[in-house]
């Protein structure tokens, strides 16, 4: 087969990982127990109102119905766009719900990794390539790459936020629902505010991995047979350099497209920390409120999100790189 039959495989494949991975984001939450009582110790009524209550709320949410049931009806519901009801968050949508927070992911974290991946690819094969400097970044880079999110989280939050007040402690989504809804240089700069820590968090600790990642295959590739060859035949260093960024880049790029796609899980600790309005901090709300339809709705986005990366980084790959297309096409 060609390169079509190639693509129709892999959406074959992927369509199928999508269905079995929708159905465990769905099981799960069910087998957390009975997400009512939590309605009900809200509302707090008696033993009487709470049966009542109980009662109605089941019927409400499509819980008194079979299991099989109710798989059916999440599936008829997730042709429409219909997720159901947040009971966490009750009477709010969850497409409503995770579209927003999705936005929110996407403003914050999609720069984060593409920033991260250009600044730490480009020091990794520096360190690679001078030795001189390579003595100087590589700890800085494995302090930066072994350091959780969380942590420098919370000590650039301390630091720039209690000691010196140059941001703000937390996010407040009604800032970015008023950049949404009333546009203005004011509040644009107040967003630029909160945003700004969630990103530097992100983008130093990422950096520092991409970095890790890119010196180890940069030295690879410069200690190869062919560079060494190449070497022989009299080519400058930053030829043979620019050759062995090549081949050391196409790992990246599917590191790139896996961290893409799974973005949401490297953000849950840092968007709690600064009550970003992310799909991370509903995610963490809805394992903790018990929140069967938020929570599936948030695994139903990171499902897409991961299955869509993998498949844009393995087109790319048979397109780019020419060993996997003449295996593809031969």
């Amino acid at each position: 087969m060609g390169l079509a039959g190639y693509i129709l495989r892999r959406i074959l494949l992927y369509t199928i990982v999508f269905f079995v991975a929708l159905s465990i984001a769905w099981l799960i939450p069910r087998l957390l127990g009975n997400p009512i009582a939590i309605i009900i110790a809200r509302l707090g009524p008696g033993q009487a109102g709470a049966a009542i209550s109980a009662s109605y709320f089941m019927q409400a949410f499509g819980l008194d119905k079979p299991l099989y049931l109710q798989y059916l009806l999440f599936l008829q519901g997730l042709l429409h766009g219909d997720l159901g009801i947040s009971v966490w968050l009750l009477g709010k949508p969850v497409s409503s719900i995770v579209f927003k927070a999705f936005i929110f992911d996407l403003i914050l974290m999609a720069p984060a990794i593409i920033v991260s991946w250009f600044i730490g690819n480009y020091l990794g094969a520096l360190a690679a390539r001078y030795r001189s400097l390579d003595r100087i970044l590589l700890p800085i880079l494995y302090i930066l790459a072994t350091t959780p999110y969380f942590v420098l989280a919370m000590f650039l939050q301390w630091v720039l936020s209690v000691q010196y007040k140059i941001f703000p402690t937390v996010v407040y989504s009604t800032i970015f629902d008023q950049l949404l809804t009333n546009p203005s240089w004011d509040t644009f700069t107040a967003f630029l505010s909160t945003w700004f820590l969630p990103f530097l968090s992100l983008v130093l600790i990422s950096m520092g991995g991409w970095a890790s990642g890119m010196r180890s295959l940069m030295i690879y590739e410069l200690e190869s047979n062919y560079s060494k060859f190449m070497e022989m035949l009299g080519l400058s260093e930053r030829k043979i350099s620019a050759y062995a960024f090549r081949y050391a880049i196409n790992p990246q790029i599917t590191g790139l497209g896996i961290q893409l796609g799974t973005m949401v899980a490297g953000a849950i600790a840092v968007e709690y920390i600064f009550n970003y309005p992310g799909l991370g901090y509903f995610l963490f709300n809805a394992i903790i409120n018990n929140d069967p339809f938020l929570l599936q709705g948030a695994i139903l986005v990171v499902i897409l999100m991961v299955i869509a990366a993998n498949f844009i980084v393995d087109m790319l790959y048979a397109i780019l790189d020419p060993r996997i297309r003449i295996g593809v096409v031969s």
